[in-house]
């Protein structure tokens, strides 16, 4: 007998239909097994899939579980906004505050009403960068990256969920980038990297103060429209090479991805900053907050 499994997509980090990450998310995943989650994010055939269910701990109100169209994920930006517009448009959070219960831990997420729509932020622990000692000259060349167009204003990056962070000179340079995807699923396999994300130092519009692309094929997506979970440690990464000046303890900026994909996404990024006893200013947080617009309502029959 077939069960029906009710599902919605959903344009992350923009305000208009069509446009930022397409997600997925199923509001009553009690019930499926692993398998059948997995069989439904391959699927819907998007870098995220998001499977809620009520929660094991009394201090969360929700499990959460993401999924690409080839595995699980502890954490994924974009999927969990997904989650949570679902959830607010079906009337299921009791206030402003959310707290998800993941394979990473408790991930909390805020909701500001602004503008008539809701701005929903991510505060994931704050990331921890390590200097790249991976095979930078390998990773060039499968990016199609030539070392002299590698920016100085930043130095190669690792980052917690193992994304690599590389600076370019500039956004034509990012614009011109055509990996070779199976080099970079094999170095990604090799060396046990996530992915693979390019910045520029600034925008294609005039308020933002980067744009980047992120690619992750071993993960089944060559290249991710939007990723809300890298631009926590990008925020960090920025703040640590000098590209921001904070203001009354907070550092914020806008984020580009996904022009060049033809699907634009824009991300806010806040960084909190604490002077120390050595007069030294310290990121301590960051959040990362986007908006979300739902484009399809529907059902999968499941065998």
């Amino acid at each position: 007998m077939s069960r029906t499994v009710p599902i919605v997509r959903i344009d992350v980090f923009t305000a208009r239909p069509f446009a930022g990450n397409p997600a997925a998310a199923v509001l009553d995943a009690d019930g499926l097994s692993d398998p059948e989650m997995q069989q439904i994010a391959g699927e819907m055939g998007v870098a995220g899939t998001a499977f809620v269910s009520a929660a094991r701990k009394a201090d969360a109100d929700f499990g959460l579980r993401m999924f690409t169209p080839k595995r699980e994920v502890g954490y994924s930006g974009h999927t969990t906004v997904a989650a949570v517009h679902g959830l607010l448009e079906a009337r299921r959070l009791r206030g402003d505050r959310v707290i998800f219960e993941t394979q990473g831990g408790l991930l909390p997420v805020e909701v500001e009403r602004r503008d008539g729509g809701a701005l929903i932020w991510l505060e994931p622990p704050r990331p921890a960068l390590a200097p790249f000692a991976g095979p930078l000259h390998d990773t060039l060349e499968a990016l199609g990256l030539s070392p002299s167009r590698l920016g100085v204003w930043a130095s190669p990056a690792l980052t917690p969920d193992m994304d690599v962070l590389l600076p370019v000179d500039e956004l034509e340079t990012l614009r011109q980038l055509a990996p070779d995807m199976n080099r970079l699923a094999r170095l990604g396999g090799l060396h046990q990297l996530r992915g693979f994300c390019a910045v520029a130092p600034k925008g294609l519009e005039p308020a933002s103060a980067t744009h980047s692309r992120f690619f992750v094929p071993h993960y089944g997506i060559p290249e991710d429209i939007v990723t809300g979970s890298v631009h926590s440690a990008i925020g960090v990464w920025l703040f640590e090479a000098g590209r921001l000046q904070p203001a009354r303890g907070l550092a914020a900026f806008t984020a580009e991805q996904g022009d060049f994909l033809g699907r634009p996404g824009r991300l806010a990024v806040e960084v909190r900053v604490k002077t120390g006893a050595d007069g030294r200013d310290r990121a301590v947080g960051v959040r990362v907050g986007g908006r979300a617009v739902t484009v399809l309502n529907g059902s999968l029959l499941l065998p």
